[in-house]
């Protein structure tokens, strides 16, 4: 699959969402998310990157690159969350954070590294309700910066 068929397919759901919007007389929004975002964040790994997914369910981890542990995230708002570690803990695990374009269904990778430095950085911060720390995007663009090149999952 082309990056083009694939920005076009999730561009065809946010716009068909938005319909559904208006067609119901905005008695309710419409807006994909969870399970959805999330899965177009997985197939996005694996289309556009060298990730070989789990099969459907799996806890704490979302697939595999080489011998190392992946965890996906998709969002199309301004920030994501994490859940608490394995507990294994993390060991050599990595983090892919995807923001979704509602307009043109573009996926960008936010963040591609170790997941270990993203939880240093929640460290400080409580746990809601959910049993989940939020974290920015911004605040995952600057953890970027200081991501080493073995961390990070090549393009196919």
């Amino acid at each position: 699959m082309k990056n083009i068929e694939f920005t076009a397919a999730v561009k065809n759901v946010f716009d068909a969402c938005r319909n559904l919007a208006v067609v119901s007389g905005k008695l309710r929004p419409f807006t994909p998310d969870g399970r959805m975002v999330g899965d177009i964040g997985e197939v996005a790994a694996t289309i556009f990157y060298q990730v070989s997914l789990h099969g459907i369910g799996r806890n704490h981890w979302d697939g595999i690159y080489g011998e190392r542990h992946v965890q996906i995230k998709a969002t199309s708002g301004k920030d994501t969350y994490l859940k608490e570690p394995p507990d294994e803990g993390f060991a050599d695990g990595l983090l892919m954070v995807f923001k979704i374009n509602r307009d043109s269904g573009d996926c960008q990778l936010i963040y591609n590294g170790d997941i270990q430095r993203v939880w240093d950085y929640l460290a400080y911060k409580k746990i809601d309700r959910t049993g989940a720390k939020q974290i920015t995007l911004d605040r995952l663009r600057e953890l970027q910066a200081s991501v080493h090149k073995k961390d990070i999952i090549p393009q196919r």
